[in-house]
């Protein structure tokens, strides 16, 4: 493994880094899945660190408005841990912060494109080596901090060997849903143990945690998918843990579906779903993508439904798969969706029928194929006209 790909992020999704500091102001970047940009460039060429890398105290590149040290010490303290400090570099990452959705079939077929400009304001990220960057723009001290107890979260993420995919001792995540559950324990730990940070020693400062829900909120669908992550993952952290020092317990026995994210204590596993696929007209494409999840079918239904009923009609998920295809003009999809119950299948395929009245260059067709699965075919003219399912559950196209 080169040093390059070495340093890629633990902030944001796992392919490129970019903790982009978790205000409203700054989703950061974010590819999807690995057949998004699988050669996106890392963001540091930091050389592989050894133990003897680490310094003794915090050094900061730059100029900073907060005492690293302090921030640092506290953060351990909160987390009952002693490990070594880094460094932090301060620079301008507002050109990392730029999301791209582009070449991710299933993001192009249900209108999660490129979120919006983010704008200016404070962000960080840390690498796999624990080296910190922070670029602070014209955010005030108080702020800055946060952003730095955050980013010194991760570090002890790492510096401990929390988080086992880290390491390499998970497996790489077959699914946009199982890369979901990653980010969100990664992420949701931080804002969860930065909340207690600001309570402790920023009063008067709003927690991290507030400005996320307040920014997932408010964002467009691909926004949402960035800021639910950490949303929904302090939600979740929230939920399980009664203090920050608990955090290493996070990743003992870790959710393994958003469902599990979304309802804490959840313990249901995906139910049966074998696709077969009989691509005859089009070539199947190669997708990562793989299962979408409940998170990610919330967001789907939330471009053309109320919010509530978005959250009603994704929570009886059971399982899915989407099967992508070359087509003309673009890619198309089949995503093929199980539910727990068909009362829970009636009210997704109501709500995915409303996909269809948004106004777009992709057409939409929904197929109930039994009692608990539906299909939902987006893509050009031709793929949706002509694209069939039948059994339990074949996908001919």
């Amino acid at each position: 493994m080169t040093a390059a790909r070495r340093a890629l992020a633990l902030c944001l999704v796992l392919l490129v880094a970019g903790c982009v500091a978790p205000t409203a102001n700054a989703p950061g970047p974010s590819p999807v899945a690995d057949d998004a940009a699988t050669d996106s460039p890392a963001t540091t060429t930091t050389a592989e660190s050894t133990p003897g890398d680490a310094p003794e105290h915090v050094v900061v590149d730059g100029d900073l408005s907060v005492d690293a040290n302090q921030t640092f010490d506290r953060v351990a303290a909160l987390l009952d841990a002693d490990y070594a400090p880094t460094r932090v570099v301060v620079e301008d990452l507002s050109g990392r912060r730029t999301a791209s959705f582009d070449g991710v079939p299933f993001f192009s077929a249900f209108g999660v494109t490129d979120p919006e400009d983010a704008g200016a304001g404070p962000a960080g990220l840390t690498t796999l080596d624990a080296m910190v960057y922070v670029s602070p723009a014209a955010a005030d001290s108080a702020r800055v901090e946060q952003v730095l107890a955050h980013e010194f979260v991760h570090v002890a993420q790492v510096r401990e060997d929390m988080v086992p995919w880290f390491g390499g001792l998970a497996p790489a995540p077959a699914s946009v849903d199982e890369q979901f559950v990653r980010r969100a324990l990664v992420e949701g730990a931080a804002v969860y143990v930065t909340d207690a940070y600001t309570r402790a020693h920023q009063p008067g400062t709003g927690l991290q945690s507030a400005e996320l829900a307040a920014a997932y909120a408010d964002a467009g669908a691909a926004g949402r998918f960035l800021f639910g992550q950490y949303h929904f993952g302090f939600q979740y952290v929230d939920a399980t843990l009664q203090d920050p020092a608990e955090l290493p317990d996070l990743y003992e026995d870790p959710p393994k579906t958003s469902e599990q994210v979304l309802h804490p204590g959840s313990e249901d596993a995906p139910v049966a779903l074998n696709v077969t696929v009989d691509a005859e007209s089009f070539d199947r494409l190669q997708s990562q993508t793989s299962r979408a999840g409940e998170f990610l079918t919330r967001v789907v239904l939330r471009q053309t439904t109320r919010r509530s009923t978005a959250r009603e009609a994704a929570a009886g998920w059971g399982n899915d798969d989407v099967v992508a295809f070359d087509t003309p003009n673009g890619s198309s999809v089949a995503w093929v969706t199980r539910w727990d119950t068909t009362e829970d299948a009636d009210e997704f395929a109501a709500a995915a029928r409303t996909l269809d009245d948004q106004p777009s260059e992709v057409a939409y067709r929904t197929e109930r194929v039994d009692e608990d699965t539906v299909v939902v075919f987006a893509g050009t003219e031709q793929f949706v006209e002509t694209a069939e399912a039948s059994g339990n559950v074949t996908i001919a196209a």
